[in-house]
């Protein structure tokens, strides 16, 4: 029994700081749920996407956002670009898995839009493509990323970035669904009060 108390506490520890952390950027996470608000405000739609274990993160959010489990919250138009089988080996085999997303952003994305990649460690190269992509393109860019941020925090391409600082995987996606889940609630509170949104988003 003290063997499975002791295995128990260092579970519950490798998870308590990447928590406090997620809490400790409160302001942060406000702000990008503010800026989605704003783009849903004025009629963008949200594209996900991510690799493995994150591209079911991905579509995840995306069915949060389209289709709300909570009775009476307003649908919003959001879409995976992992779950296009088709789409992504098209892709992949003519110009490379490193375009799978940004291909798509290119073709379906508008300006007014939101992008949203998750990478666990944030060096995954076809989430950092599509997100420069969307940059470049004028979206609005949020990614989920873990440990450090990896090459995806370092090259600037989002605007808004959530990092749960932590190296194993479990941990970052149990934080990650937290962190998505707050993302959509704020941006819910704040459409129902479009006052906070601005003066130039008000209709």
């Amino acid at each position: 029994m003290p063997r499975t108390t002791e295995h128990l506490g260092a579970v519950f520890a490798r998870r308590e700081a990447p928590g406090r952390a997620l809490a400790a950027h409160a302001e942060a996470i406000a702000e990008a749920c503010h800026a989605m608000a704003g783009r849903f405000h004025r009629g963008g739609r949200l594209f996900t996407f991510g690799n493995g274990g994150a591209a079911t993160d991905a579509q995840h959010i995306a069915v949060e956002f389209v289709h709300p489990v909570i009775v009476g919250k307003r649908a919003l138009p959001a879409l995976s670009l992992t779950g296009d089988v088709a789409t992504l080996t098209g892709v992949g085999a003519a110009a490379g898995f490193a375009d799978i997303f940004a291909h798509q952003l290119r073709h379906f994305a508008a300006p007014d839009d939101i992008a949203l990649g998750v990478s666990p460690d944030g060096r995954c190269a076809d989430v950092l493509a599509g997100l420069r992509t969307a940059r470049d393109m004028g979206l609005l860019t949020v990614a989920l990323l873990g440990g450090d941020g990896g090459d995806i925090a370092a090259a600037g391409v989002a605007g808004h970035r959530i990092v749960v600082p932590s190296d194993d995987p479990r941990v970052v996606k149990e934080v990650h669904v937290t962190a998505y889940h707050v993302l959509w609630e704020l941006v819910h509170v704040l459409l129902e009060q479009p006052g906070v949104l601005g003066p130039e988003v008000i209709t």
